[in-house]
């Protein structure tokens, strides 16, 4: 297989529809894998979790020249590499997938190492080798070589858990910030009535759903694997971290806190009602884009940006309705309803661009060992439903509780969700 018959790089309009058996089939997978994380079994090694010393790559063996000075790749690589004997000349492979450079230092899968190297000129293989790093560079020592269509099964460690010390350190100092000054708020004289007990327990709950959403399984899967389990991921990140964040800050804290003369200067434009929509809109359009997508795939320090641009741009959509006496113009109930069905438009186009798609849309999962029975094209379609169905079912069990709380306080119409007492 040649990197152009790759279907996300070829992208033939022509390709035949799935039908909805494939995607019970991934559904299913899915709830298997599921319950493998409630129940896991043995630990098994995997390309996720190779050793220090080993790397798992999917890409093409490449001559130097060829692609630093004339950018070739594939066939055109191929004809490029046969010219003069510019094989005798040095090796390398590159990595598609992550957009990598290794020189070739040696190999143990050929028995006449050039021989075994032109013939693999131009194709889309899965590579097993070992790294050596120095000064920034990296080498490699090819141990296996598979073609793309054959590479072996991925066998996913389900425990000990990955841990990013960057999300727990973040945690742990929102945490410690908001007891800070639920404490300091006490001793304030003009503290005349302690918080809802509920709203701490709420605050650290949703820094709880920060740390699985951003480690362990859910975080391997989603970096190393499938589409769909990123796209849990951000569900958890937009839909249920904000709420939670936002009703566990006590009125009088989130009033204090936005009112101070640092912050309420840039706070009131920002989360006002159009603007927070807008904000989220974008980055979470933008960054479903396969060419942004697959860049933060790559780079890890993009990807955190990602999730901190996503993260903040909900809490900015949510603030409108959560935010209570620090929101500067509160809606009604009948605002709120509207509101909240606006919110759950832009999910819509993007979930079915990438349900309908007759092609893998993102090189990082088309190229990704398979670590459940589903192809790329069907984790994608997965994932597409996930954000399709119950992206748009959350919103209306939102809107659905907001009515029947305005109907139960006719006597009172002066409250509403925007006070945070959901």
């Amino acid at each position: 297989m040649r990197v152009e018959d790759i279907p996300i790089i070829r992208k033939n309009p022509g390709l035949r529809m799935r039908t909805l058996d494939s995607i019970l089939r991934a559904a299913a997978a899915l709830t298997l894998a599921l319950l493998a994380l409630v129940c896991p079994s043995a630990a098994h090694a995997g390309p996720g979790d190779a050793n220090a010393d080993s790397i798992y790559l999917v890409g093409e063996f490449v001559d130097p020249v060829c692609l630093f000075q004339h950018n070739m790749h594939g066939a055109t690589a191929k004809q490029c590499a046969l010219v003069r004997g510019r094989i005798e000349q040095g090796m390398g492979f590159l990595d598609i997938r992550r957009g990598r450079f290794y020189t070739v230092v040696g190999q143990n899968h050929w028995q006449d190492a050039r021989q075994g190297f032109l013939g693999a000129l131009g194709e889309t293989l899965a590579i097993k080798a070992r790294v050596w790093r120095n000064a920034g560079a990296a080498a490699i020592v090819v141990n296996a070589v598979y073609p793309l269509d054959r590479q072996p099964a991925a066998v996913y460690r389900w425990w000990p858990w990955h841990l990013e010390w960057s999300v727990a350190l973040g945690c742990a100092m929102l945490a410690a910030l908001y007891l800070v000054a639920l404490a300091r708020a006490r001793t304030r004289p003009e503290h005349n009535r302690r918080p809802e007990p509920w709203r701490a327990p709420l605050f650290l709950a949703s820094l709880v759903v920060v740390m699985i959403s951003l480690n362990g399984p859910l975080h391997d899967l989603s970096d190393l694997y499938l589409f769909s389990t990123h796209m849990i991921q951000h569900l958890l990140l937009a839909l249920f971290f904000p709420p939670m964040l936002i009703l566990g800050l006590p009125p009088s804290l989130a009033l204090r806190i936005t009112s101070h003369a640092a912050v309420r200067p840039l706070w009131r434009p920002v989360s006002a009602m159009p603007v927070g929509f807008v904000l989220y809109t974008i980055v979470f359009s933008m960054w479903h884009l396969p060419s942004l997508y697959d860049l933060m795939m790559r780079q890890h320090g993009i990807h955190i940006a990602m999730h901190l641009m996503l993260m903040a741009s909900a809490v900015l959509m949510w603030w409108p309705l959560l935010g209570g006496e620090a929101v500067g113009r509160r809606m009604g109930p009948g605002a709120q309803i509207l509101y909240l069905f606006v919110l759950s438009l832009p999910m819509l186009p993007v979930a079915a661009l990438i349900t309908l798609a007759d092609h893998p849309l993102y090189v990082w999962y088309a190229l990704a060992p398979r670590v459940l029975p589903i192809s790329a094209l069907e984790d994608q379609r997965l994932g597409g439903l996930i954000m399709w169905v119950p992206g748009t079912l959350f919103w209306w069990v939102m809107i659905t509780v907001v009515f029947f709380r305005r109907l139960a306080r006719d006597s009172r119409p002066d409250e509403s969700l925007a006070e945070g007492t959901v």
